[in-house]
């Protein structure tokens, strides 16, 4: 079955999640990366709450890159025999998945397994111990994820509550928790209505450092006691990912073609096509990517100005610049940056 597509052939991650989301970036990179999953009906289910199950799924697999699972599963093809080795006076129980009847072969040292026509499937359990929380049953389907959660500190307690929605400063310490980052409260201005002595302040200060939290021009930050949908995670994942990789977010808006001619001692050539930007920090002559995370489009600029000096604006663009990435009419985009600009695909 062909992939689903827009027009633009881009493809549609999950059926409710088409180019015009806010969430079609984001939730594109993480499914193609393997670290997020839709529903039994194959769709996304953006605006659905997350809940502490889902959360940490999503977070662990960010953080450790790969599925958590305690078993293991092999195929065994014809002719070729698997050998498995075993500690010593170790207990196999073999089940008979016809009849349900078990066996214990105790002091089993080494198991051979041939198959002689058709293929089959080998599955190693590993054994399981004392359940994580008492409200998590090995017939979930997160107990492997609520064992490593716990494992790792990143969920502690008699419970983990997994069906209960995770509100923003949840979810930011448990992906804090996950990447062993400890924020602190130096390391970032809080933004308005946060207070210090919060608990979650410091984590507020680092997200918002380092754009994975970005602020209106009046200050304001997503609320850190509101519920998060699936999508509001999928974007604070995406965001943690590509701020390791150098990225940063905010919003950009644009200045005339006429204030684009600023003398360069390199990269002049930009600024004669008028494809410049401001910047509070970047040195002169440093060329940025500049992607609008609402479409995609993607222009390179050189930074010959200094600015913006509003909350929550990352760049200014030239008009030209802006045009490339969206019509000036809108007045104000979101933007993810990277600079130096980044080696085109």
């Amino acid at each position: 079955m062909l992939p689903l597509t827009t027009s633009a052939q881009k493809p549609i991650p999950f059926p409710d999640i088409t180019e015009n989301s806010r969430f079609f970036i984001p939730v594109s990179f993480l499914k193609a990366k393997g670290f997020i999953n839709g529903y039994s009906d194959g769709a996304f289910h953006p605006q659905r709450d997350v809940n502490r199950a889902e959360a940490l799924a999503m977070i662990l697999k960010v953080s450790r890159g790969a599925e958590i699972s305690s078993d293991l599963e092999k195929e065994i093809m014809p002719g070729a025999p698997m050998q498995i080795s075993f500690p010593e006076a170790a207990l196999v129980t073999i089940e008979n998945l016809s009849t349900g009847e078990k066996t214990d072969v105790k002091n089993i040292k080494n198991l051979v397994i041939e198959v002689e026509a058709g293929s089959a499937k080998l599955k190693l359990r590993k054994p399981r111990n004392k359940k994580p929380f008492l409200d998590v049953s090995e017939k979930d389907w997160f107990y492997d994820i609520a064992k490593e959660g716990k494992r790792l500190g990143i969920v502690t307690g008699k419970y983990l509550r997994p069906n209960n929605p995770v509100n923003l400063a949840e979810a930011l310490r448990m992906l804090f928790k996950s990447a062993s980052i400890k924020p602190h409260l130096s390391e970032g201005t809080l933004p308005e209505g946060v207070a210090a002595d919060l608990w979650y302040a410091p984590d507020i200060a680092y997200a918002v450092k380092n754009t994975i939290l970005t602020q209106k021009q009046n200050g304001a930050i997503f609320p850190p006691y509101e519920t998060l949908n699936r999508g509001e995670m999928a974007l604070l994942l995406y965001r943690f990912l590509k701020m390791k990789q150098g990225a940063s977010f905010g919003y950009a808006s644009w200045y005339g073609d006429g204030l684009a001619k600023t003398k360069l001692t390199e990269n002049k050539e930009y600024a004669e096509k008028n494809l410049t930007a401001a910047h509070r920090s970047l040195p002169f002559g440093t060329i940025v990517r500049v992607t609008n995370i609402m479409n995609g489009k993607t222009v390179d600029v050189v930074v010959n100005d200094r600015g913006p000096f509003v909350t929550g604006r990352i760049i200014d663009l030239s008009k030209t610049a802006f045009s490339a990435l969206e019509s000036p009419s809108a007045g104000i985009i979101s933007v993810e940056i990277y600079a130096p600009s980044p080696p085109l695909p």
